[in-house]
């Protein structure tokens, strides 16, 4: 765990003004509500909201604010998917597992920004482990246990609602175990979330089921037609394979669709033995398939591929397919005679070098990548340190909508405090024009290759004479051109 804290540190990335920075600014505001919002469904995610105050309570509106939440909810699952593939296989499968799950390129990318998705399938799978094991446990598991896993199940749903499709795996388990009684001991946490969620949502937004009306009516958003198009009026048979689809578009796309389907193989080979990973596979598969274009695709109800959505099985699947070859393994290693070496290792061997390559695939597309840490996105601390030595409280410093946003994450120190305190202000068509001494940002404009949405925001301002000329005299910019600070002469 030390050594993935390790690579997750170095490869942090610059937060994005997108999603990311819309649940910071809602955390920022917390308990406060965010007014005129389109976003509702994001501001009312308390599970992954409440959390990131508490961060920016600690470190301030700052890098590290930003980052603490995504970094131990990555760490979640990883601990979470070694206890599961322990418990139902062997420990070689749980540390090959959770290798290959935190290494796919999906959940790497998603791994240190502020979103809900790999933190619901953290705590998800943390109580899946906790399930699993007192059920095969030899003595009745206690209240505190049972305590924790109702928590574990609640917060996931507070942070991602598309969780609680796969629910009945965790408590049928208990339920075979505990009965009844157990069962209330794990309900009660969950109707204490779900009762505070409706008194938050009815406080801050003026109605209890402000989250689930937002969530319900997402799809009927309107979109892009270029987005549309993605999604929109779709073979039905493009929508029951657009998980396999989409994972084949990464590196390690291969080994991820051939894990999925060992773990679909082993439900019809070895389906008790098997029964947790198919069963959570299938009760999130058959859900978010239907809802996504299968019923209606006219309508679809979210887009099945943003492969983040189904980062809840990815531990699922990856666990079936490697605890299906542990089992073929061991198999062949009992027939071989009892002095073999092979007979000792093979099984542990061939998980563990399945997960090398796979993690290794992975690692190729993402390590050193330019938006990290590691690969040189340090721009954005570039251009806190020269405004840290050049502040000037008096003046204003420009930029687009979204660069915006992230210059409110750099005005303060990595870890909190004050870095510099000139005014950010935003260009927009019709608003305040610039003075004589203002600053204007630019933030990668030319290659689009770290914040592809700066890019496109910051057109209209570099389409328009008054954010542009020869009045405006460069007087800062990072080696890359990422970024560019002009200020205004006269």
């Amino acid at each position: 765990m030390l050594a993935w804290l390790v690579v997750l540190l170095t490869h942090l990335r610059t937060p994005v003004p997108s999603d990311q920075l819309n649940y910071m600014e809602a955390a920022a505001r917390f308990p406060r509500p965010v007014e005129v919002t389109t976003e509702m469904h994001q501001v009312t995610r308390f599970g992954l909201i409440i959390p990131a105050r508490v961060a920016i309570a600690v470190f301030g509106y700052s890098q590290a604010a930003y980052a603490t939440v995504p970094v131990l909810a990555t760490l979640t699952l990883l601990v979470g998917t070694f206890a599961l593939g322990t418990v139902l296989f062997a420990r070689p499968v749980g540390a090959a597992g959770a290798l290959v799950v935190v290494a796919a390129t999906p959940v790497f990318a998603d791994s240190t920004d502020l979103l809900p998705d790999v933190l619901a399938a953290g705590l998800f799978t943390c109580a899946a482990a906790l399930a699993v094991s007192a059920a095969r446990r030899p003595d009745p598991p206690g209240r505190a246990l049972l305590l924790m896993v109702g928590a574990l199940l609640g917060w996931s749903y507070l942070a991602r609602e598309f969780v609680v499709f796969m629910w009945p795996v965790v408590l049928v388990v208990l339920y075979r175990r505990v009965r009844v009684a157990g069962m209330v001991w794990v309900l009660l946490p969950i109707a204490a979330i779900g009762a505070a969620e409706l008194l938050l949502c009815w406080r801050l937004y003026g109605d209890p089921l402000a989250r689930m009306l937002a969530i319900t009516g997402h799809g009927k958003r309107a979109s892009a037609p270029d987005i549309a198009s993605t999604y929109r009026d779709k073979p039905r048979m493009l929508y029951v394979l657009r998980l396999p689809k989409t994972l084949r578009t990464y590196p390690d796309g291969g080994l991820l669709v051939a894990l999925l389907g060992l773990t679909l193989l082993g439900g019809l080979l070895r389906p008790r033995r098997m029964a947790v990973p198919v069963a959570g596979c299938a009760l999130l598969w058959v859900p978010l398939t239907l809802l996504g274009g299968v019923l209606d695709p006219s309508a679809p109800k979210l887009r099945l591929q943003l492969i983040r959505y189904w980062f809840p099985i990815f531990p699922e699947f990856v666990l079936g397919g490697l605890g299906l070859l542990w089992l073929g393994a061991v198999f062949l290693a009992d027939r071989l005679p009892d002095r073999a070496r092979p007979r000792l290792f093979l099984p542990a061997a061939l998980v563990l070098a399945v997960a090398l390559i796979g993690s290794g695939a992975a690692a190729r597309s993402w390590w050193q990548a330019p938006s990290t840490r590691a690969g040189g996105g340090t721009q954005m601390e570039s251009l806190r340190s020269w405004m840290h030595d050049h502040d000037s409280p008096g003046s204003r410093v420009w930029a687009d909508p979204r660069t915006g946003k992230v210059l409110r994450v750099y005005q303060h120190g990595a870890w909190g405090g004050r870095a510099w305190s000139t005014r950010i202000r935003a260009v927009r068509p019709g608003s305040e024009g610039p003075r004589r001494g203002d600053l204007l940002v630019l933030y990668d404009t030319d290659g689009g290759l770290l914040c592809q949405v700066c890019q496109k925001a910051a057109q209209p301002m570099l389409n328009d004479p008054t954010w542009t000329g020869p009045r405006w005299q460069q007087v800062y910019g990072t080696p890359d051109r990422v970024i560019r600070v002009y200020r205004l002469a006269q």
